[in-house]
């Protein structure tokens, strides 16, 4: 069995890093195989004890600050990963509520690479791609790259927060994409025009997830965060 213990740094806006003072730090295995474990932070630190060896995602979250995430590997003994810094949500929207303004629309490709770059951790947008089957709201990531942490590579779809219905005003925008999406398939191998949707809703963005080459992860976990995680539908803190 094995240790993880490590310390939280968090910055309000250009202020320098300091501990940070509460928040929730989650462990959770790439296999899911077992519910995610909790940890509160106290007075920056945090510590997991009797951890099985073998590969993990890190979680941090605290009210205010984006979630950042860390894939890291267990081993035998005391484990000390590098500290976790998390950054003030600079956003105005409620995670509530749909914001008013006319929201991007995007393609699965789009929403990944920009949506990591927006000054807004959580906002709404109306992603439009490939429907995956048997999955709820859930759309394909139908591009040569994927998102990863570390060595951890995360599965091959996206989802959204709170989906709703596209408002009515952006339809003609919104088909737009779906006829951009509709071309790029392949002539070989067709996409059904009913299988290529829009969602609405809104987008989490982690900090500690960049893109890579697909699907080349030294280590895959299946299971998407929030379902990593346990958490509800309802659930804005991660991607889905």
């Amino acid at each position: 069995m094995a240790s993880v213990r490590g310390t939280v740094q968090a910055s309000i806006l250009d202020r320098p890093l300091e501990p940070l003072v509460t928040g929730t730090v989650r462990l959770a295995s790439v296999e899911g195989a077992s519910p995610s474990l909790d940890a509160g932070v106290n007075r920056g630190g945090f510590e997991f004890l009797g951890v099985p060896p073998g590969w993990y995602v890190l979680a941090v979250s605290a009210d205010g600050f984006g979630e950042t995430v860390r894939g890291i590997h267990v081993v035998d003994g005391s484990n000390e990963p590098g500290p976790l810094d998390v950054r003030y949500r600079v956003c105005s929207e409620s995670a509530e509520t749909v914001s008013p303004r006319i929201p991007p629309i995007l393609t699965v490709c789009e929403a990944l690479k920009g949506g990591f770059g927006y000054p807004c951790y959580y906002r709404p947008v109306v992603v439009v791609g490939i429907f995956k089957s048997g999955m709820d709201e859930t759309l394909r990531l139908d591009c040569p790259e994927q998102l990863v942490s570390g060595d951890v590579g995360w599965p091959s779809a996206i989802g959204l927060t709170n989906p709703l219905p596209p408002p009515e005003a952006l339809r003609a925008e919104i088909e737009k994409k779906r006829q951009e999406v509709l071309k790029s398939s392949p002539p070989e191998a067709p996409l059904r025009p009913e299988r290529v949707v829009g969602l609405y809703g809104h987008l989490a963005s982690l900090a500690g997830l960049t893109a890579a080459p697909c699907c080349k992860a030294p280590v895959e976990t299946v299971l998407p965060p929030a379902r990593l995680f346990g958490l509800s539908e309802r659930d804005p803190r991660v991607i889905r």
